[in-house]
């Protein structure tokens, strides 16, 4: 009979160290030798039965059931929702600790100075993952400019082949980390934030005492990044065009005709000059109605801080340089003696 009982408890003891060893291969990585990611979407309102089901089968754990059973003995459900990206050599407890922590996948994206906004929409639209609609994304941000603090006039006969972006400029050129999770609202949200906290305080308080509006000094700075190739010139560029603006004269930018032009090119022609356009610096005498780019700092500081000059007109040389000079004939002059 004792020996009965002594094979009992070897046997219960046997099935316990099975049942162990078992348990213990379930809940330890996929692969820890030849490790590989695995991107996982964990979807909004997941259970976490769902979610188990899922890495297991997308190759990320070896059990479900053993997940799940992890979930409720550490009594988890706080679990987020994003694009997650897992190693085949994560263990359940630290793929867990991942999804409370929230720690999910980001993209970057790079916005580089003197992108317009169509431009900008371009790039996020030619992302391959997370996928953005353009006109969905453009709405979105047009939305969220409700936001911003800086009164902006529109007062303008627009035909209606014209481009008029109420968002231009209002984005400001840097490189964004967004969690891949994000649809278009979150990232229009983000942007304009970004914008509200980085630059509208920077341009309102310029305006203070300033004959020129906040709105018109982030006009000035796209014409400033647009026209200026070289950062050390941004600050004449900046004077010359405030003295033409102060006499009433046209700023005759090629920038702003590129703008207006329904394909942009490298060089302005003089039959592009007879463009019938707001933004034809050309023929009015004023700024165009909104930026015509967005901005960098650089821009923002000289439109803000310009150089003290007497210049009225500069043209660039082949380095990207510019020459400046005060009166037409000199302007002449020296086109001629560089020809």
């Amino acid at each position: 009979m004792k020996l009965k009982r002594t094979a009992f408890i070897f046997l219960i003891f046997i099935i316990i160290l099975s049942f162990s060893l078992r348990a213990y291969s379930l809940i330890e990585p996929i692969n820890p030798v030849d490790p590989r990611d695995i991107m996982v979407e964990i979807e909004q309102g997941m259970s976490g039965r769902a979610i188990a089901n899922l890495l297991e089968e997308e190759g990320v754990i070896k059990s479900s059931t053993m997940f799940y059973l992890l979930l409720r003995f550490k009594q988890v459900d706080n679990l987020r929702a994003g694009y997650y990206r897992f190693s085949t050599s994560n263990t359940p407890l630290e793929i867990i600790d991942k999804l409370q922590r929230g720690e999910e996948e980001q993209f970057k994206v790079t916005i580089p100075e003197g992108f317009t906004f169509e431009e900008i929409l371009n790039r996020f639209s030619a992302l391959e993952m997370p996928e953005y609609e353009k006109e969905v994304l453009k709405n979105e941000i047009n939305k969220e400019l409700s936001k911003i603090e800086i009164e902006r006039n529109f007062e303008v006969e627009i035909s209606e082949s014209e481009k008029l972006y109420h968002a231009e400029g209002f984005i400001i050129p840097n490189t964004y980390n967004f969690p891949m999770s994000y649809d278009e609202q979150d990232i229009a949200e983000s942007l304009i934030n970004y914008f509200i906290a980085q630059r509208q305080p920077v341009l309102k308080e310029a305006a203070e005492g300033n004959s020129y509006s906040a709105y018109e000094l982030l006009i000035i700075s796209s014409l400033i990044e647009k026209e200026g190739r070289l950062e050390a010139e941004n600050k004449l560029i900046a004077s010359v065009i405030y003295n033409r603006l102060d006499r009433g004269m046209p700023l005759q930018l090629d920038a702003t005709v590129q703008y207006a032009l329904p394909e942009r090119t490298e060089r302005v022609l003089y039959s592009d000059l007879q463009i019938n356009s707001p933004y034809n610096t050309y023929l009015i005498r004023e700024l165009p109605p909104t930026p015509i780019a967005s901005p960098g700092d650089l821009a923002v500081e000289a439109a803000i801080n310009p150089d003290q000059s007497d210049y009225l007109f500069y043209f660039a040389r082949e380095d990207g340089s510019h020459v400046f000079t005060e009166s037409y004939e000199e302007h002449l002059q020296k086109q001629r003696e560089l020809n």
